[in-house]
């Protein structure tokens, strides 16, 4: 499998060296060999790397893998800049972002269908050695989400590891040719390939083997080996940074490698090489944790402390976070920042007050403006204030008496009627001068409002700090088996939630 843009041959999925680069790469030659059309609606997490600007069909580069809203996984040697078209003082061996799109959501890589979606950021594995092709992975960050299905890495846990052993049967899917230096194919196709063990790939890539001058050696700490040794199964030209996929016994897949190189496509006694996944697992994780954000943290804290607080962190609070963030989960910043007596006091106390003065939660538009207005300066008070003399108090209760008010509040507070020195005080209190506004506010701040709406309120200011919407009565019902951490992390991670960001 030589790289996609690689001229003719034995080798595929290699990356060619700098000094091997050709000034115009001849055309693209790929295809999964001894397999069939995929079925109808599967694997959808295979996605295709696309040259910006031309056809599907012409500028189709390599395979790729979606692993969420935002990050996209292929091979390294998928970004080299082979026509050396780029700087290297700017990106150093590698195309920039603008050179490629990710075209996700589609079995057909002819016609229009799927998502076609430009590169934001490529980050190809500091250990990715072109020579030799360890550690031959690239993530790559998308300018705005995409809705495909996504696939879960292996992971290093115990009950993880076998699903790659050896003997397991994986599926590879791709566009890539059918035949060494065949034509691509424009229907997604796959084939099942066994994982072979280590013993079996070392003696088929020992030590100091090439082809054509290229080094195919089997490096076991990061890389697995798949296919039947008798031949006629394999993955092959353009198929370079695909899946290899395995099915856990919940039946939920992971991906466990992705095309890295071999001699020729489907030959006896050669298998397929594939990045192995469980070596670089951390580093893909820890590079695509903060969604659509790049992973140095600093934007994302930076995002979480003006939709939370208002403003953007001083130097210190964004070192310091930055920081933190090296050693904790992502959702942490959030979580903090959420249940901050700050975000209380604003999303919180204005979540209350529309609940106690009005029965219903707030509408997004209303919450979005107090908040703003709270930010701004407004008192809780004021804005209580400007609640009991509004249109829609006054269309749903009345003119009420003092009495009547205190009757009427206890109601929609507390769920009952008041106790008589409860009322006898607070109609004391509004005929002394007390602004009902500050009666409505005191009564939704009491400790026993509070407990009484916690969850609503909790899941209400978290999803409005993060998606900036009131959820729906069937997404706050949704949310509530969730403790706080996993809410985060289902939002954070959402669509709707990259949606809101683009570049």
């Amino acid at each position: 499998m030589l790289p996609l843009l690689a001229s003719a041959a034995v080798v595929v999925g290699l990356a060619v060296p700098a000094s091997a680069r050709a000034a115009d790469p001849p055309p693209v030659q790929t295809h999964i060999v001894g397999g069939s059309v995929a079925p109808a609606g599967s694997y959808g997490w295979t996605a295709a790397l696309i040259r910006r600007g031309a056809s599907r069909t012409a500028g189709f580069r390599c395979g790729a893998v979606v692993l969420s809203r935002s990050w996209v996984l292929t091979a390294g040697h998928c970004a080299i800049d082979y026509d050396n078209a780029y700087p290297d003082s700017v990106y150093g061996n590698y195309v920039a972002p603008s050179f490629l799109d990710v075209l996700a959501s589609t079995q057909q890589l002819s016609g229009t269908s799927g998502q076609l979606v430009h590169v934001a950021k490529i980050y190809v594995h500091p250990s990715y050695n072109v020579a030799t092709s360890d550690y031959d992975v690239a993530l790559l960050r998308l300018a705005r989400p995409i809705s495909a299905e996504e696939i879960a890495v292996i992971g290093t846990t115990a009950s993880e590891l076998p699903l790659d052993d050896a003997g397991t049967t994986a599926i590879v899917s791709g566009w890539g040719t059918t035949s060494s230096g065949g034509s691509i194919s424009t229907l997604l196709r796959s084939v099942g390939v066994p994982i072979q063990s280590n013993t079996t790939c070392g003696n088929a890539y020992y030590p100091g083997f090439t082809a054509d001058g290229e080094v195919l050696e089997y490096h076991a700490s990061n890389m697995i080996c798949a296919g039947p040794l008798g031949g006629g199964k394999d993955s092959c030209q353009g198929d370079s940074g695909g899946p290899l996929a395995v099915q856990a016994p919940d039946s939920s897949w992971r991906v466990v490698g992705t095309v890295s190189f071999g001699l020729g496509c489907a030959r006896p006694g050669y298998p397929g090489v594939y990045q192995r996944l469980t070596a670089t697992s951390p580093w893909i994780a820890n590079t695509r944790r903060f969604g659509p954000f790049n992973p140095d943290g600093s934007a994302y804290v930076v995002q979480q402390y003006r939709d939370f607080v208002g403003r953007s962190p001083n130097s210190t609070e964004l070192s310091s976070w930055v920081t933190k963030l090296r050693s904790t989960p992502a959702a942490t910043l959030i979580t903090s920042l959420q249940a901050s007596p700050a975000w209380d006091a604003n999303a919180g106390m204005n979540t209350r007050l529309y609940r106690a003065a009005f029965l219903r939660n707030p509408d997004t538009s209303g919450l979005d403006f107090w908040v703003r207005k709270r930010w701004a300066g407004t008192s809780p008070v004021w804005i209580a204030n400007y609640f009991t003399a509004s249109s829609e108090f006054d269309r749903r209760y009345g003119s009420l008496s003092n009495d009547q008010f205190v009757t009427q509040i206890y109601q929609n507070v507390f769920g009952r009627e008041p106790d008589p020195s409860g009322r006898a005080y607070w109609v004391n209190k509004l005929n002394g001068g007390t602004g009902r506004g500050r009666a409505l506010y005191e009564w939704s701040n009491s400790s026993e409002y509070r407990r009484k709406t916690d969850t609503p309120v909790r899941i209400i200011t978290t999803r409005f700090g993060l998606l900036r919407a009131v959820p729906s009565p069937g997404e706050i019902t949704a949310s509530e088996p969730l403790n706080q951490r996993s809410l985060v992390d289902t939002l954070r991670t959402s669509y709707r939630y990259a949606a809101r960001f683009n570049g």
